[in-house]
């Protein structure tokens, strides 16, 4: 296999164990963990990768990361999230959240005629807490430490307040992006970074004209 390929594959491993925990393997089991732990990984590793091998980031492999990612969103977020037994109310704020991320698709489609989701610093930083969050509750569980630890129940629904919070500015932040940027570009750093990337697409369409 050419190394440039290598994110991309990783890309869909993580989308097919995302799958598995769908679908076969019992979510709280140990290999449940194992598989989990495995696809988190992967996400951190093949973004690192397509930035450092020559050739290997393309659109593809943005598409091919994001449907994993929501793969693994999915998993989190209607299979293990629920088991934490949170308060009613955070599930609620979480479908918004959730509702409200989709709504982004109209602004992309009325201003670039395309659907795309932003990958920016603050919201690999989200993922890396939801991962590290989820991880927490596998290893607790394993031990028997949680349900029924009124301790860590509470630190649970805290952390959900705040990871709520969180995404509702990230979702904010890619609707302002999505407006502002000149071009569809995932892989935006964060609103900071619009000026540069409309500024390189000016050049690049300035020298094209040439």
């Amino acid at each position: 296999m050419k190394l440039k390929y290598i994110p991309n594959a990783l890309s869909i491993i993580r989308g097919v164990m995302a799958l598995s925990l769908i679908l076969i393997v019992p979510r709280l089991s140990l290999l449940g963990f194992i598989i989990f732990l495995v696809a988190g990984l992967t996400d951190m590793v093949d973004g690192h990768l397509a930035r450092r091998i020559e050739g290997a980031k393309s659109e593809l492999g943005a598409t091919l990361d994001s449907i994993s990612d929501l793969l693994m969103y999915i998993v989190a977020i209607f299979f293990i999230i629920p088991e934490m037994h949170i308060w009613p109310q955070l599930q609620i704020f979480i479908l918004i959240a959730i509702g409200c991320k989709l709504l982004n698709i109209i602004p992309a489609l009325v201003v670039h005629r395309e659907v795309f989701f932003t990958h920016t610093v603050p919201s690999k930083m989200f993922t890396l807490a939801i991962f590290s969050l989820a991880v927490l509750y596998y290893v607790l569980h394993l031990f028997s430490v949680v349900p029924g630890s009124d301790v860590w129940f509470m630190v649970f629904n805290v952390s959900f307040v705040a990871l709520i919070t969180w995404a509702f500015g990230i979702i904010v932040e890619e609707a302002y992006i999505i407006i502002k940027i000149a071009y569809p570009e995932k892989n935006i750093k964060g609103f900071w970074d619009i000026q540069k990337h409309n500024e390189e697409f000016a050049k690049r369409r300035q020298e094209g004209e040439n």
